[in-house]
């Protein structure tokens, strides 16, 4: 698997991760790693813009604290993180595409 698709990979379970945590379930901790060692990644790499920069904060916390319940504001935007992971992601595959 090349590196560009394990990136792509690690960004769709970034996306995952959030959109369960926008559901209020636990999402499975491989999956919640994967996104968060990518977007950390990402971050360190200086590739993220604020947005970005919230997920992958959000998935640190996942990993080192655990699940906490978020109210309905918390929901919806980790709701929106997720969308716009997901958004990162499919831009991402694109450029790789030319």
């Amino acid at each position: 698997m090349s590196n560009r698709n394990r990136v792509f990979s690690g960004l769709l379970d970034a996306a995952y991760a959030l959109d369960e945590q926008a559901a209020g379930r636990k999402p499975l901790l491989s999956r919640v790693l994967t996104g968060a060692i990518t977007l950390d990644t990402l971050f360190r790499r200086g590739a993220l813009d604020a947005d970005l920069q919230d997920a992958a904060l959000c998935l640190e916390r996942v990993v080192t604290v655990g699940m906490w319940h978020l109210d309905a504001g918390g929901r919806a935007r980790a709701a929106n993180l997720a969308t716009i992971t997901r958004a990162f992601a499919k831009s991402y595959a694109g450029k790789g595409a030319s």
